[in-house]
């Protein structure tokens, strides 16, 4: 063996070693401002769009609280006789006028009703309101988490491409040097082509991964700062039970009870006004001629003949029964939703710790015995590229697991935790 083909051996293999050695993260300003976890989903609670328009629903709400507390107006009447007429009423001469304030009584309670109803209406607008931020805050964990995949998914793109060009730059001076043939220099620019096209792909993917993020608080991808961390999963699973039993407090099971509790409410105003209202009135009339004046009063009580709100009392019994099981509906799909992404969870996990400890033991081993025989000239340059390609994509399969089990966590941290402190726990400080 030549000393310039020893020399280029020990070059490409101290290269293609590079790649077994983890890929540590980009280097980071320490005066850099840096985006945690805690961070986005803070600025999302805060700046999110939608939650700003609820705050005006809710505002609403406050309105009509405070105009169902109000009582009727009274009433003033003017009421003019006998005039423009004929004969003995031709003119003026007869007029009789009326001037009469009348009241409207409410029975039944209707006030305190129409108060209580709209007080669970406001609640309700408030659970809401605690609904959409958990959607929010879930959108904003899956981007958080879709943003760190992607960086890690460039870092690990980044080192086959700088290996592919140092081994092109290795390879193209050794065919000039007339050791090796041309065919080598073709595969390893097609190596090259490979490894751009995979980095630019990852390039992409994170620049989409931080306009998304971004837009949980209305902004664009340049308004997110440095992500910085790596998924690492834990040794064990969560804790199912413990996460589980905080199942029957989300908001979404609140918001529905609050609409029960609304329709409750609503029944009872509209049985309330089957009960008639009292008005009445009084005033003073005008004689004949202006000359005399007396005294008028009234009492008007309207007679439920036919109409005794008994459809709205029907409609607001089947409302009230609806909302009822509407509670016991979304329970039942909560408690799916937690199965599901349990079973995601345990999936993810089982895959990323198979591949962890035996994939990548055996790939590793695999290339360390290609990459002994290369050196012994034993084999073609080509076996090792093949072992570089086959480690780099375990490694990116590892890594895809592992964001699976991320955004499972993130999908029960959704149902059960809004601090996402499993999700917390699973990033690594750099």
């Amino acid at each position: 063996m030549s000393s310039f083909h020893s020399r280029f051996q020990t070059h490409l293999v101290r290269c293609v070693v590079l790649l077994l050695v983890p890929v540590p993260g980009r280097m980071q300003d320490a005066t850099a401002p840096v985006l945690s976890l805690a961070d986005a989903l803070a600025r999302a609670a805060s700046d999110n769009p939608s939650l700003t328009a609820y705050s005006y629903t809710q505002r609403a709400a406050e309105g009509l609280v405070e105009q169902a507390g109000l009582r009727p107006n009274p009433t003033l009447e003017f009421t003019a006789e006998n005039f423009m007429g004929t004969g003995r009423v031709q003119g003026v001469r007869a007029l009789e006028a009326t001037i009469q304030a009348s009241q409207t009584f409410e029975r039944g309670d209707k006030r305190e009703k129409r108060v209580a109803l709209a007080g669970r209406e406001k609640e309700s607008a408030a659970k809401e309101y605690a609904v959409r931020r958990v959607e929010v805050l879930a959108a904003t964990a899956t981007a958080y988490l879709e943003v760190l995949a992607a960086r890690q998914r460039l870092e690990l793109a980044a080192e086959p491409l700088r290996l592919a060009r140092e081994t092109v730059d290795a390879v193209d001076h050794r065919v000039r040097a007339g050791a090796s043939s041309p065919a080598e220099s073709a595969r390893a620019r097609a190596a090259l082509a490979s490894t751009q096209a995979e980095h630019a792909r990852a390039e992409a993917a994170l620049a989409a991964a931080r306009t998304a993020l971004a837009a949980t608080w209305g902004g664009t991808g340049a308004d997110v700062p440095a992500v910085t961390g790596a998924l690492r999963l834990p040794d064990a699973l969560p804790d199912r039970e413990a996460m589980f039993a905080r199942l029957a407090d989300h908001p979404r099971v609140e918001h529905q009870r609050s609409l029960a509790a609304g329709r409750r409410a609503a029944l009872d105003l509209e049985q309330a006004q089957a009960v008639q209202d009292v008005s009445v009135g009084g005033g003073v009339r005008f004689l004949r001629e202006g000359s005399d004046a007396a005294f008028v009063a009234g009492v008007s009580l309207p007679l439920p003949v036919r109409n005794r709100n008994q459809g709205n009392i029907r409609a607001a019994r089947e409302n009230l029964s609806g909302a009822e099981l509407g509670v016991r509906a979304i329970e039942i799909e909560l408690r799916a939703g937690f199965t599901a992404a349990w079973q995601d969870l345990v999936s993810a996990f089982k895959v990323a710790q198979d591949l962890r400890r035996a994939a990548l033991p055996a790939t590793e081993e695999a290339y360390s015995i290609v990459r002994s025989a290369y050196e012994q000239g034993q084999l073609p340059i080509i076996d090792v590229l093949d072992a570089q390609r086959a480690l780099s994509a375990l490694r990116r399969e590892i890594l895809d697991a592992e964001a699976d089990y991320a955004f499972a966590l993130a999908r029960l941290d959704a149902l059960t935790d809004a601090n996402y402190g499993a999700v917390s726990s699973l990033i690594s400080k750099p």
